[in-house]
């Protein structure tokens, strides 16, 4: 398996030049102890009572699949705008921090939240198919999102770990909305089509190894999906999605983003992102959605306090 570069949080939560342009060459990055070993056990304790219907606000997510005792024992428990449902959740999908991270990434002035997502994969879950991010947001301008995605297991080859392709995110090549679940074909089939499509002969798969609390920065064109668990233990991730602080709408009727067009004003021609679902949480000049400080904590930054308390003594 091919290495994998990768680095070490220090005492701020800030990228190299030498990682920002390993980023661009390649389409993503691995950052450990991304999350400390509390944060993680803190997110893991918050997934089993949202999957049984336990909303704290009372609200209810945008997606939602594997529910106990309606699905088969090895579906992938899947959840998606978790932070409307919980304040303990939503101190990650709406840190600052992650979102400063992801956008100077991108290079970006700005970030706002695009999508929150946990997955818990238990043994024998199976495939997740092919995909890019960037395919489900089309019908936003413009039509490009990254994402930090985290794990909160022992994330491993047999474990069905995240799988990229280094590099696609330069692919000349289609993508279509697809349902990523449990796929009757070949996981990988769309990856292969797409290749052939950019001309290119062999892709290279990078299987994701990392411990609990590290993450991975994923380019919204970078093409990846997850192979069956075939291990006897859960694997349990946690995604966060940013999109540029000045993203509006397509005209209706323009692409495909079924979350995102939910949230859609419908009076008149307005094409602004309504920051009551899709807050900015980090610009350049200061700029911050005003209502999400008295909604939650930015988990992300009590961790740094937290790193630097030593040295301020």
């Amino acid at each position: 398996m091919p290495s994998l570069a990768m680095s070490s949080l220090q005492t701020r939560l800030s990228f190299t030049a030498q990682q920002i342009s390993q980023f661009q060459a390649q389409g993503y990055l691995i950052l450990e102890n991304l999350l400390s070993s509390a944060q993680v056990e803190r997110l893991i304790e918050r997934f089993e009572p949202l999957f049984n219907t336990q909303f704290e606000t009372g609200i209810y997510p945008d997606e939602w699949y594997g529910r106990p005792g309606l699905s088969e024992p090895n579906a992938t428990q899947y959840m998606a705008g978790l932070w409307r449902c919980d304040r303990t959740t939503a101190a990650y999908a709406l840190s600052s921090e992650i979102a400063r991270l992801n956008a100077t990434l991108m290079g970006w002035d700005g970030g706002r939240y695009g999508i929150d997502a946990c997955w818990i994969k238990p043994p024998n879950a199976p495939e997740v198919s092919f995909h890019r991010n960037n395919t489900y947001t089309s019908v936003l301008d413009p039509s490009t999102i990254i994402t930090c995605w985290i794990g909160l297991s022992h994330v491993t080859a047999e474990a069905g770990t995240l799988e990229i392709v280094p590099g696609s995110h330069q692919w000349t090549c289609a993508d279509r909305v697809r349902f990523l679940h449990a796929p009757k074909d070949d996981y990988r089939a769309s990856l292969w089509q797409a290749a052939k499509e950019a001309g290119v002969e062999q892709s290279e798969i990078v299987k994701v190894e990392i411990a609990p609390g590290s993450g991975v920065f994923l380019h919204g064109d970078l093409w990846h999906g997850s192979a069956r668990n075939c291990t006897d233990k859960t694997r349990r991730s946690f995604a966060v999605s940013t999109l540029p602080a000045g993203t509006q709408f397509q005209p209706l009727g323009i692409g495909t983003g079924y979350i995102f067009n939910r949230y859609r004003n419908l009076m008149g021609d307005n094409l602004t992102l309504d920051e009551s679902f899709y807050p900015i949480l980090w610009t350049k000049d200061g700029y911050k959605t005003a209502f999400v400080d008295d909604y939650c904590r930015d988990a992300m930054a009590e961790r740094f306090q937290k790193q630097i308390a030593p040295q301020t003594i």
